[in-house]
């Protein structure tokens, strides 16, 4: 027989923790494509970079923040069912 339940407070706490890191993993793509686009820097690894990280490096993070984002949407799911269960 599974146990179902949570702790209303720790899963908001849960819930943030995903939106901040979320946020963060957003500013550091953003400050890094940035940086990069003005950059001064030409020559064979310059683009091997450049396209590592527009062809896997970014696109990686993009789905970390998809992904913690959706985390977070599924966590406060669960804590609204809870409160309307009653805790």
């Amino acid at each position: 027989m599974s146990h179902l339940g949570g702790d209303l407070d720790q899963l908001a706490a849960l819930k943030a923790t995903f939106a901040q890191q979320s946020q963060a993993i957003q500013q550091v793509a953003d400050a890094v494509r940035v940086q990069l686009e003005q950059t001064h820097w030409h020559g064979p690894a310059a683009e091997r970079f450049r396209a590592a990280w527009a062809g896997e490096f970014e696109p990686t993070l993009r789905r970390l923040h998809a992904a913690f984002e959706e985390g977070g949407v599924e966590v406060a799911r669960r804590r609204e069912a809870l409160q309307r269960a009653g805790g």
